[in-house]
Parts: C-alpha cells; structure tokens; sequence
C-alpha cells in the first residue's frame, strides 16, 4: 500500500486515531479526534494524552495499558470516559496497541496507537450531556511529562511490539519537543531549516511561503496576550489544513509563520488558498477578528544556493507585499532584493528588532527663553544594533519601505508617554514631542490610536504634541486633515516639522489644524555671527504669531544663533546648544545641561 493512501485512511478515518508517544503526549491525531473532543489539532499536539479522559477513567485506562505489554495483539475493544474540551464527559469505546520506534531509531520509547470511537448514548458531535455539567480543564492538564528514557521499553513500562508504518513516520516526524513551538506545536525555525535543507538535497520543486501578520503588535495591544495566542493558534491550525501532510508549516518568529511545499505542482495556487483561508473571520477572546497577513513566495531554481538564500528571497517578496499595501502576497523577484529596505540586511535585521524591543527612545529638551525653563521634550527612536545606536535618519525610510513604520510609531509614542510622564505630571504647561509618519495616516484607526495609548499611559492629551513634515499636510491619499481635528479636539498639539523646507505659505497655514511650527535647522545654520540681514526670519515669526501659532527653532548649535532667534521672538529653541537627545534615565542631567546653557546665552555668552 503507497504511503499516500495509507495517510488517506488515516485522515478520513470515522473512528478517532491518536498516537501517544512514550512520555505520554499526543503526537498524532487525525481529523475524527478534534471532532470527538472539540479541541484543534495544534492544541492537542504535545499535550498530556490524559486531558481526553475523564478523572474517573484514567487509573482504568492505565490499568489496560499495563495488561497490553503482555499481548500478542491490539486489546479488544474497552468501554471508558472521555473528556471534551468544553469540560463535558461523553462514553467512549476504546481500542490500543503498541506501536515500537522506527529501526535504527535512538529514541528508543515505545508509543501506543489508540483507535477512540463515540460510544451508544454519546455525543461526538457536539456537547455531551453524559457525566453532568462537567468540569474546566486545568493547567495541569497541558503539561507535558517527563520522557521515559532508556532500555527497550518506553509507555508504562511496555515492551515493543508490531506496529503500522503510517504513525511510525508520524512519530518520528512529530517527536523531539524541543523542535517544536510551545504555543501552537508546529515545527520552530531549526526544525523547518532541517527540513527545507534536506528537500534541496532532492531534484524535486521545492517552494517557501513566508508569511506575517500584519501589525500584531496593535492587534496584542487591543486584544490582550491570551486572545493573541488565540488568534496564532487558529492561524497555525488553518495553514496546516492548506497544505498536505507531508508539507511543512513552521511557526519561525513572534507572528511570522514559513511553509515548505515539496513535490506541489502549482505553489500559487496554494498561495491563494492559504490567503483567503486567513483572511476569514475568527473569534479570539470573545472578539470577531479578521487578520490581515503579508506572504512572500519563493521556489528553487537552478541559482538557489541552499535555505538561507530561498528564505532571503521569501522575506524580500513578503516586504514587498507589506509595502504594497499589507494583506497580499507576492511571489519573488530578482529586483526585490535590490531595494532600498534590503540592503545591508535592514529590513530583517529591523523586524527582529522591533520583536526583540531593541527600539529605544532618546529625548531632547526644548528650552522656552521666555520662562527660562525646559517645557517640552522631542521623543527619537534609536535603533540599538550590534552595540552601537542606530540613528533614525538610518532605519526609519527602511521601516516605511517594509511596512514596520507603524509598530515602531506605536511603540516610541507608547514608550515616550510612560517614560515621560513622571516628568508631565510636574506642570501641566509640560509636553513631549513624537514624529509622526505620513504613512502611519494610511490607516483610519490611527488617531484612536494615539488617544487610546494616551489614555492607557495616563497622560492627558493636551500634553502631547504630534510633529508632522509639511508634505503631510497636503496628502491627498489620506484623511490627513480629519484625522488631526479629531486629536485636536481631544487636547493633542499638532507642529509642521521642517516648516520653510516644502511648499506651505503662510497663508496656507490658516487652513490647517495647527498649533505649532518649527524652523528647518537649515534655515537656523544660515545665522554665523548674529550679524546677518535675514529678514524671513522676523517675517515667520511675526506671520506666524498673528496666526496664534508658537514657533520652534531647531538645530541650535551655537549661542549666536540662539541670541539672534530669542531677539525676533522665537518662541522656544532646541539643538545641540542645550542637550543631545539622551534615554529618559538621563533626563535630570539633561535638563541642567539645557538650563545651563540658556543662562550662558542670557548673559551674552
């Protein structure tokens, strides 16, 4: 019988068909098992065998197993109590047999081969009413024991005996735990680069899917952690039922899942499939969800030097479906690997950091002259990598071409109102700034957003203030404009970042949902001696001013330039004058810093 049809029988089987390995977890079941029990395969995958029995039933069930070690053949059917996985107990029929390890294998443990059927006055279908209203399960349940090792015997302490070949090639492709991802029981990045580099030794086409989910990191936030592993588990149970058998799905990273198709005739087609499977609307902690997922496809050819360069190819595709919008795929192209979000490895480098937390948060003071004190400070996201903090003028047009630029907003607006908002809660006149990219507007949720990490951080809205470039104003692809009058309404301060650089008048500025404007440090290092003739200077600040708008001076470098601004009426000032951006544990030393040098600059220098 070929191997195929005999995974056939197993799979459409109307009886349940699980295999219990010899530390006593599930590392077999077939498609009659979830329907019996009503838990999911990647739930029951690795678990303790026992949570499918009822308390009342197990000491009997063992009973048998120990009786079985001294059979020729399978224990004729016996009569026990399963367990759902809504807590109900439900009369079942059970047949077992030993099932040895595969020849040559050196995990020696024996594993026991279970045939479960519903039965007379039981419920396989739904819930049982068999054994009363039933119990939760318990964490104790899901525990995995602790591997039987040595000598020829394995389960209970049973000898080897016959067994079909079908579960000896599931055992052996579904054993070693250590292989395997806690939560959804797939394969981990090890097992799956095992594997992938083993179907390039074959002639045979080989095909990798990469796949991500789109901004997971917000769907945590809203969802809560359980919900989200909720959410990952039914995303793992839903590709595993896209692919045949002998394909492999692997859970690599945080929300980044790979799947290996070995011998598939149409990779696209699988493709599209996994797509529309995903897309559909799943329930994850008592919420309807529909989650979006970016996949890159990949396939051997004649130049594919071995896993890691198809797993490169995989990930460039899947950047370039998140840059294309988000919730697609894409298969690969040569040029993909040419853009800009992949040279130097930035892109994959950049998504390991933000799952990692390496994204961390410098702020700068800005001095107000007219109080002689340090009233706001501006959040910057440091990329620290290899050591060494990474600049964003480096890493952020690599977030926006790889679709991580609202992850990395999301978390420097989130960091910098928990850090800052000890230092908030002294003045109410007090904010901090956060850039905001003109991307981040591509979604329509993004000012509920931002009020929504305000409020979840305790900090008032009115103390903070988004800076936006000027082009962003003037996007017509997005609600730009209504998105900010709705944060405007709510207290948050809106400031035109790099004002003077772009195509804005100040006429213009009437129109806009305004508070603040900030000269270009380009403008700012036009001033040498204080002595210059720049009269646009007075002009901003006074048109500005008539629009009750607060002007910002940055990239203030020398007391000349601070002495020439605070003499037209610049309303406040920041640059390298007064402090570097420095992490907020820093902030006392960089506040006395600031103040020190405003002091030199009111007593002429």
């Amino acid at each position: 019988m070929e191997a195929g049809f005999a995974q056939q029988l197993l799979e459409y089987s109307p009886d349940a068909l699980l295999l219990v390995g010899p530390d006593g977890s599930i590392t077999f079941l077939n498609p009659a098992a979830e329907r019996l029990f009503g838990y999911p395969r990647a739930q029951l995958l690795g678990a303790d065998h026992s949570m499918l029995l009822a308390e009342a039933s197990r000491e009997e069930f063992h009973g048998v197993l120990a009786g079985l070690g001294k059979a020729a053949s399978p224990r004729s059917p016996f009569a026990g109590s399963g367990r759902r996985a809504d807590g109900t107990e439900l009369p079942v029929e059970i047949t077992c047999a030993l099932v040895p390890p595969p020849a040559g294998s050196a995990d020696a443990g024996t594993s026991v081969a279970l045939s479960i059927r519903g039965a007379a006055g039981g419920n396989p279908g739904g819930n049982s009413s068999a054994g009363g209203a039933g119990r939760s399960l318990s964490g104790d349940f899901l525990r995995r024991r602790t591997p039987v090792s040595g000598g020829a015997t394995g389960f209970g302490g049973l000898p080897a005996a016959a067994a079909p070949a079908a579960f000896v090639e599931h055992d052996d492709e579904l054993k070693a735990g250590s292989l395997r991802d806690p939560l959804t029981a797939l394969p981990n990045g090890p097992l799956f680069n095992e594997r992938l580099a083993a179907a390039l030794r074959r002639p045979d086409p080989v095909d990798i899917l990469l796949l991500n989910v789109d901004d997971f990191r917000h769907l945590n936030d809203v969802l809560g952690r359980s919900a989200a592993d909720e959410l990952l588990v039914e995303l793992a149970s839903r590709l595993r039922n896209c692919v045949r058998p002998h394909d492999t799905v692997a859970r690599v990273g945080g929300d980044e899942f790979a799947v290996l198709l070995t011998e598939c005739l149409n990779a696209d087609a699988v493709a599209r499939r996994i797509a529309e499977s995903l897309y559909a609307p799943l329930r994850a902690g008592g919420s309807m969800v529909r989650p979006g997922v970016s996949m890159g496809l990949a396939s051997k050819s004649g130049q594919t030097l071995d896993g890691a360069e198809l797993l490169r190819q995989a990930d460039a595709a899947m950047t370039a479906a998140k840059a294309a919008g988000k919730n697609t795929w894409l298969r690969f192209r040569p040029e993909m690997l040419s853009t800009a979000a992949h040279k130097a490895d930035g892109d994959s480098g950049l998504r390991r950091a933000v799952e990692l937390g390496q994204i961390s948060v410098h702020y700068q003071p800005v001095v107000s002259p007219g109080i002689g004190s340090v009233v706001q400070f501006e959040a910057f996201a440091r990329w620290e990598r290899h050591g060494r903090l990474v600049p964003p003028n480096q890493f952020l047009p690599v977030a926006e071409q790889s679709g991580l630029i609202r992850e990395i907003g999301d978390e420097v607006l989130r960091r910098a109102c928990a850090e800052i908002r000890p230092w908030l809660a002294g003045d109410p006149a007090y904010s901090v700034a956060v850039n905001v990219s003109g991307l981040q507007f591509q979604h329509r949720d993004f000012a509920t957003d931002v009020l929504g990490i305000a409020a979840s951080t305790g900090v008032d809205p009115r103390q903070l203030t988004l800076e936006l470039t000027e082009s962003v104003f003037f996007d017509a692809s997005s609600d730009v404009l209504g998105q900010l009058r709705q944060l405007r309404e709510a207290g948050v301060r809106i400031a035109m970042d790099d004002f003077g650089t772009g195509y804005s008048t100040l006429g213009r500025l009437q129109e806009l949902p305004l508070d603040n404007v900030k000269i270009d440090r380009s403008f700012v290092a036009m001033i040498k001696t204080g002595q210059e003739q720049l009269p646009f200077f007075a002009t901003m600040i006074k048109a500005a001013h008539a629009l009750d708008l607060l002007v910002t001076a940055e990239g203030i470098e020398t007391p000349a330039q601070a002495m020439y601004l605070m003499d037209r009426g610049c309303d406040s000032l920041q640059g390298y004058l007064f402090a570097k951006p420095a992490p907020a544990s820093h902030l006392a030393g960089t506040m006395e810093s600031a103040l020190n040098a405003l002091d030199k600059v009111d007593a002429g220098g």
